[in-house]
């Protein structure tokens, strides 16, 4: 509930305002008591008593059995990206089988700071064994940027020499770019959670998580759609001109979401409609290049999301 309270001058140089009524007895608080007021630029939150910085404590169980090791690792994932901290997977048969095992650690391999803490006959306990705050979010999108470039520039050489080595690091390459995205997943769960998370991941305006959250997004879908290019590359030709059609249609879409250059809005626009609109795609490739194009779109996208509710924000703050 929103309450409007007038500024009152005390003293001098300091200016006042009073507490609710009814939060202060809900409270508990006197006359003399402290409260505690963390600054987040365009607001300020007032709590009773000293928030500290650390989670909520609380061990996700999950229970498998021998055969859900697909399953298993979809849900661990899922937890990961919720922001549990401790996952406890327990076996119904009463023993963690090899393959049981072998699944957890290859999923581990995924996910940043999340490891085996303790093992039993019949249970793995995973916890978050590194701060996910150390690495903030732009760092993390700037990381899956250059990991989708790295991709397109592999591409670029197994066009050139026709060395299917290229192919396979752009596949291996799409893991590495569905971990950073993991992590900014995690990243924006616990800002939601906990305001005092978001300043520390470098996103002191929260109102800019979602367009950071979508453009991460859209990068990832990005790697999938290359590594999808890379998997049928040795059965379809695929010219010189469609790969710098791919890298310049991306080059062109981080920098108008980076900068909002209105050159590289225009060109990511002009791509997608002299692609659609001079031939129907007929071919898987073709329809892959297509997606990529309007990926480019969706990070344009990403970027008006950001700059409406950038202003949006600056409003509400104003007096």
């Amino acid at each position: 509930m929103s309450l409007a309270r007038r500024i009152i001058r005390l003293g001098r140089a300091s200016l006042s305002i009073t507490l609710p009524r009814t939060w202060v007895e809900k409270n508990n608080l006197k006359e003399g008591d402290t409260v505690f007021v963390e600054d987040y630029d365009n607001y300020l939150l007032i709590s009773p008593v000293r928030r500290h910085e650390q989670f909520k404590e609380e061990v996700k169980v999950l229970e498998a059995t021998p055969g859900d090791e697909d399953s298993l690792e979809r849900m661990i994932i899922a937890l990961y990206q919720a922001g549990y901290t401790s996952i406890k997977v327990v076996s119904r048969s009463g023993r963690v089988t090899p393959e049981l095992r072998d699944s957890v650690r290859k999923t581990l391999k995924r996910l940043v700071g999340l490891e085996v803490f303790e093992e039993g006959s019949d249970y793995i306990l995973l916890q978050m064994v590194a701060d996910a705050s150390l690495i903030e979010i732009p760092k993390v999108l700037g990381r899956m940027e250059v990991l989708v470039l790295n991709s397109i520039r592999d591409l670029e050489e197994f066009v050139a020499t026709g060395d299917t080595s290229y192919l396979r690091d752009i596949i291996e390459r799409d893991e590495e770019i569905d971990k950073f995205y993991f992590l900014l997943s995690r990243q924006v769960a616990l800002s939601i959670m906990y305001s005092w998370y978001s300043p520390k991941v470098g996103v002191r305006n929260k109102a800019l998580l979602l367009p950071l959250f979508n453009y991460g997004k859209t990068l990832e879908r990005v790697g999938d759609v290359i590594a999808s290019i890379a998997r049928i590359a040795h059965l379809v030709n695929i010219s010189a001109d469609y790969v710098q059609l791919i890298r310049s249609s991306f080059e062109n879409a981080v920098r108008a979401f980076k900068t909002g250059e209105e050159g590289a809005k225009l060109e990511i626009m002009k791509a997608y409609r002299d692609y659609f609109s001079h031939f129907e795609p007929s071919s898987l490739l073709d329809h892959l290049v297509g997606n990529i194009l309007s990926l480019a779109l969706d990070m344009l996208e990403s970027r008006v999301e950001m700059e409406v509710f950038e202003e949006f924000s600056n409003y509400i703050s104003q007096p």
